[in-house]
């Protein structure tokens, strides 16, 4: 977790402060409907009101404008900012409020003041832009009075800070008064800006005075190389093993939101797909069960047929006008009813039954055929699921952005060049160092397919997992190992690739890959195969102790 309390944010304040006091906005962009940037020169100043990761930084990254239209907070904020020169950031107390006052000469030579509200406080995390006068002009969230019940956000309206209960500043609180609430474990609650993590560290007088005139320092503790906990106070968890010390806030978040995957970026075209792929098999379901139910019907196709065995061993009873006759059932030795079109001759009559026959069958084939394909579909979209959870940044999504694209699952907003010269990209796939040999492995279905049926020769070593999606392994031939240690860790790297939990013991499947096919029409990914050997393997929790990735 990223640990922001009022003390926390004091301190990054006034590191934001250093670094842009006085510069002058250039641009600002919308990235989504919960976030924004604000580029001072080649600085990007990003703001997420995210309810998981509330926040603003300088951002090392550029966020990408996933907004397919300019909102109206975008548009008066460039109206009103744009050119603005920020003289100055302060907090509201040790609030989670940050405000950033700009300063702007009008048309007319007037020098104008506007303040821009930062307000992290979870799901109620907004940015708010006021006059100099404190009214709002505007807001990026809007709340109903039921979802706001504190205070009135609207344009026009005095802008005033959500406080629900009032609390002592942990500059002003006396000695005494401090120790009385720590003996009755309720600090948290009557002092102000001291998160949960703060009190357990607060055992003293002495112990608030320290954090806070402590430095800015900030850290992200680790456990099983996993970050755990990232803080600018001299704080730490109960659990952890290593920790790595920044020179600056920036820089740590940075780092903490690329390892754990969590830029607004990332985050957006990852959940555009998932929903993507989501809509997509809903569909592809509801066509799987209607073909089911069409294949029911179509499978009486042979009952059609003797029927007309029957009604032509009677036919020469018929008359045109007829509206059933009565015939012997040779093939269940009983006598039955067969309805008739009086508008038609017996032979007529004969002829329609043979054909509803011959169409249910050949019905009945194409209805298997599409059966297969689109059960094919539905595994396909499985597997794009697996690879969207396992993509570790932002360029291995938008290579699967790319596939979807191709499939027509997704629609593309930038036109395809006509440019018959445009050179081909190279194509892309992971690289995994084992024993000092590198081994393929697909990131998508179309990495898959590349490294299966082009990328890999016919003697070459085929991995995948047995009956669930994930990625194809390539080991080539002249670095196999045929003793069961290097097949293991071979195995271990296809498990952890894959839609199998962590944990679970499954099996693996392994061959030359001149044992494979791809079926026609068969969707990216899919192969076939008759010979293969397997191994039975516990999918690892990482592989950093086995392997090392590129």
């Amino acid at each position: 977790m990223l640990y922001l309390d009022g003390i926390s944010i004091s301190k990054i304040k006034d590191e934001l402060k250093n670094c842009l006091q006085n510069k002058r906005v250039g641009k600002i962009f919308q990235n989504s409907t919960l976030s924004l940037s604000i580029y001072f020169g080649k600085t990007s100043l990003f703001f997420s009101c995210s309810p998981s990761l509330p926040i603003c930084y300088i951002n090392e990254d550029k966020e990408e404008n996933l907004m397919e239209e300019n909102s109206n907070f975008l548009l008066l904020l460039r109206k009103h900012l744009l050119n603005a020169s920020l003289f100055d950031i302060e907090q509201l107390g040790f609030d989670r409020i940050l405000k950033f006052k700009f300063s702007k000469l009008n048309e007319l030579g007037e020098i104008k003041n506007y303040f821009l509200y930062f307000e992290i406080m979870g799901k109620h995390s907004n940015i708010i832009l006021t006059d100099e006068d404190e009214k709002i002009i505007s807001l990026l969230k809007k709340f109903s009075l039921e979802e706001n019940s504190l205070r009135i956000l609207f344009p026009g309206v005095e802008y005033v800070q959500p406080i629900v209960e009032k609390k002592i500043s942990p500059k002003e609180i006396e000695k005494e008064i401090l120790e009385e609430y720590i003996k009755e474990n309720n600090i948290s609650s009557k002092v102000e800006g001291l998160g949960k993590r703060t009190t357990d560290f607060i055992k003293s007088y002495e112990d608030l005075n320290k954090i806070l005139t402590d430095k800015i320092n900030p850290k992200i503790y680790f456990k099983d190389e996993i970050p755990v906990f990232a803080t600018v106070l001299n704080i730490k968890p109960k659990n952890w093993e290593t920790v790595k010390e920044f020179e600056n806030f920036g820089e740590m978040v940075n780092t903490y939101i690329k390892m754990c995957s969590l830029s607004n970026s990332y985050n957006l075209l990852k959940n555009k797909l998932v929903s993507s792929i989501e809509k997509e098999a809903k569909k592809v379901k509801k066509i799987i069960s209607n073909i089911e139910k069409d294949i029911v019907t179509m499978s009486e196709h042979e009952k059609y047929k003797n029927l007309g065995d029957i009604l032509a061993s009677v036919l020469y009873s018929i008359k045109r006008g007829d509206k059933s006759v009565k015939a012997y059932d040779f093939y269940e030795n009983k006598e039955i009813t067969i309805s008739l079109d009086p508008l038609l001759n017996p032979q007529g009559n004969l002829n329609n039954i043979y054909k509803k026959s011959s169409k249910m069958k050949r019905g009945l084939e194409i209805s298997k055929e599409r059966l297969t394909y689109f059960k094919q579909r539905g595994l396909y979209l499985e597997s794009v699921l697996v690879f969207i959870s396992k993509a570790s940044n932002i360029n291995e999504l938008k290579n699967i952005e790319e596939e979807l694209i191709e499939e027509k699952i997704i629609k593309s907003k930038v036109k395809k060049s006509k440019n018959k010269n445009k050179k081909k990209e190279i194509e892309n796939y992971g690289i995994i160092n084992l024993d000092d040999k590198n081994i393929y492995f697909g990131r998508n279905n179309k990495e898959n397919d590349y490294l299966t049926f082009k990328f890999a020769k016919k003697d070459d070593m085929w991995f995948h997992i047995k009956d669930l999606p994930g990625s194809h392994i390539i080991v080539k031939k002249e670095d196999f190992e045929k003793n069961d240690e290097f097949i293991e860790k071979v195995a271990l790297c296809t498990a952890f690739y894959s839609k199998a939990s962590k944990g679970d013991k499954v099996v693996i499947e392994y061959t030359e890959k001149k044992n494979l096919n791809k079926p026609n029409g068969a969707p990216l990914g899919f192969v076939t195969y008759n010979i293969a050997k397997t191994i039975i393997v516990t999918v690892p929790k990482n592989l950093e102790e086995i392997i090392k990735t590129k």
